[in-house]
């Protein structure tokens, strides 16, 4: 696995990102939660920029059943959903130089050459927007290089962001996914520094980390997600230097510094993870990827170990070229 690194080319580069907005959930393999999966792709000369919906229940490989079209000229580049199910999808728009950064909202149900509900935009933002999360309150986080912008829930066109947390003091290097727990403190993977930090909810500015779970006890090496469960537990996507392959670590709620993992799965089908998230009854969703085949792993909060997931969701239509880091969610 190799350090996270950000290719674009709307000729030749394929980029997917998954959402998955949800209703209830059960923690057996069948039949399954009820939610929308979306994969949001662009780029090659065989794809168009696209959002592709996905039934209900979805196992195995599976035929899109809606989709939503976008403008030619976009990439898209991380998701997110609301508690309500809006969309949340980071775009570079490449007109002319030098290229827009925007964040798109799609009202729930959006379908076919859907336009935007709102479109957040802002002179600070200059960098891709690499992942995208939203807390219960609807406040929009949004890692762009190594800064990340916090925006009110309403934000729009020439937003100014509420805070900007960027700086040397931050220790963000080439950070892959935040994630925002219940009482909005900020998680981010920080891929090549080896590290998750976390920065308090007040946090703004050239701020430090108020913790950071690094060392060799946690087994943490270039990191490519993060998320929290519904306890507050941490879960990483970890490359596991001894076995030249990926690990799933789970470390308990306000496990700092170089505290061990509580909890370890290895049985991933895939070397390269790109992005993690957890439903309400804290079944854990890994997006994956091979050199042809990109998947989401679903494992029960039971499983641990080499334990196989409770099932996988594939798609023909998930075939890039270079496979690229993205995003999940659950809602």
């Amino acid at each position: 696995m190799k350090p996270l690194t950000y290719v674009f080319s709307i000729a030749a580069a394929s980029m997917l990102l998954l959402v998955i907005g949800c209703g209830s959930n059960t923690n057996s393999p069948a039949p399954g939660p009820a939610f929308t999966l979306f994969v949001v792709q662009n780029g090659s000369a065989a794809l168009t920029n696209s959002v592709l919906e996905f039934p209900a229940n979805a196992s195995g490989s599976s035929t899109p059943s809606n989709t939503i079209t976008v403008p030619s000229q976009t990439a898209y580049d991380a998701v997110a959903v609301d508690t309500v199910g809006n969309l949340y999808v980071s775009a570079t728009v490449v007109t002319a130089p030098p290229f827009l950064q925007e964040i798109l909202v799609y009202a729930p149900g959006a379908t076919g050459s859907a336009t935007p509900a709102r479109v957040i935009t802002s002179s600070s933002l200059t960098s891709i927007i690499s992942s995208i999360a939203v807390d219960s309150t609807g406040l929009i986080y949004a890692l762009s290089g190594n800064s990340i912008y916090i925006f009110a829930a309403n934000a729009g066109t020439n937003a100014t962001p509420l805070r900007l947390i960027s700086g040397s003091a931050t220790t963000l290097k080439s950070a892959s996914q935040i994630a925002v727990d219940a009482a909005q403190n900020i998680y981010v993977a920080n891929t090549q520094a080896n590290d998750i930090l976390i920065f308090s909810s007040t946090a703004n500015g050239n701020s430090a980390p108020a913790a950071t779970l690094t060392g060799t006890a946690t087994e943490i090496s270039l990191p490519s997600g993060v998320t929290i469960d519904s306890s507050g537990n941490i879960y990483v996507a970890s490359f596991n230097q001894p076995s030249n392959s990926s690990i799933l670590l789970e470390f308990a709620p306000g496990a700092t510094g170089n505290a061990t993992p509580a909890r370890a799965l290895t049985g991933i089908a895939a070397a390269t993870l790109y992005g993690l998230a957890v439903d309400a009854l804290d079944n854990l969703y890994v997006y994956t990827a091979t050199s042809s085949q990109l998947s989401v792993d679903v494992f029960t909060s039971n499983l641990s170990g080499s334990s196989a997931p409770a099932r996988t969701i594939s798609s023909t239509a998930w075939t890039p070229t270079t496979p690229t880091y993205g995003q999940i969610a659950v809602r």
